[in-house]
């Protein structure tokens, strides 16, 4: 998958409270990734990246003049209501947070969503088929591959490492259902390209990784709690660290001729 000859990057920021926990009171959770999200997406701005933010319904719920904002520039989608494991749901509670979440989205964006995430990447057979009957156009949870010695919940085997129509039968094999599957990939061996890991990974070793292998389609994945500050020792200085490391990972796309294009480009350009 390409366009214009240029290789695929899907950018990502799963938009919820800090270190989201959904036993955690309303009250006692905290939104600095959420208040602070345009120093993200200032550096997205500065790139010409077109991005996807997956927001939870209560993210949406408590700032909704935000999320109106960022729809001007960005794709909003769904990363469920309350930010539960779909492992810990049944169909109804799954239903639930799904119309939950499309209702208020219809409120405060005047139409309908089209993409979801699961909370954890964690999804399976039934949750891809509910998505599919209640119009949902594509979903972006499948991690396609992973790191074979560091193991991972939302990791369940092996899957197509590029857009693909799943199987009713198996979500992890091409099939003939019209939803469209965008899988987290990264890069080989299933190293990925997320916030957590561009923290701990020097930028010399993804440009190697590049000169290996450099993927058609790729993913670039963060959490908006990406952007705060903490005090701990692993933490320390994450915020300011991880805004230099994001653009520079960007710019080494770039040189490396990636399109950044969100969840409605890529299923516009994948049904040509």
């Amino acid at each position: 998958m390409n366009v214009n000859n240029k290789k695929i990057c899907f950018v990502s920021v799963d938009v919820e409270d800090d270190f989201s926990k959904p036993s955690r009171n309303l009250n006692q959770r905290t939104w600095e990734g959420v208040k602070n999200l345009d120093k993200v997406l200032g550096i997205f701005e500065r790139h010409n990246v077109s991005a996807n933010l997956f927001i939870t319904g209560q993210t949406m719920e408590r700032f909704p003049e935000l999320v109106m904002k960022w729809s001007k520039d960005y794709e909003i989608a769904c990363h469920s209501f309350t930010h539960s494991f779909w492992n810990n749901l049944n169909f109804k509670q799954r239903q639930k947070e799904l119309r939950d979440f499309a209702k208020l989205y219809k409120e405060i964006l005047k139409k309908s969503v089209r993409g979801f995430r699961a909370p954890s990447h964690i999804i399976d057979e039934e949750g891809i088929k509910l998505l599919q009957d209640m119009g949902f156009l594509y979903d972006s949870s499948i991690v396609p591959h992973y790191l074979f010695f560091n193991k991972y919940r939302g990791y369940k085997k092996r899957a197509p490492l590029s857009p693909y129509y799943p199987s009713r039968a198996n979500c992890r094999k091409k099939g003939n259902m019209k939803i469209l599957e965008i899988p987290v990939s990264g890069f080989i061996l299933g190293i990925p390209l997320w916030g957590s890991w561009l923290k701990h990974i020097p930028l010399i070793n993804y440009k190697n990784l590049l000169k290996v292998h450099s993927p058609e389609f790729l993913t670039l994945s963060m959490h908006s709690w990406d952007v705060v500050y903490f005090k701990g020792k692993i933490f320390k200085n994450s915020a300011t660290k991880f805004q230099k490391i994001l653009e520079k990972i960007i710019l080494l796309l770039e040189k490396q001729n990636y399109s950044f294009l969100n969840g409605k480009q890529i299923l516009e350009n994948f049904k040509k």
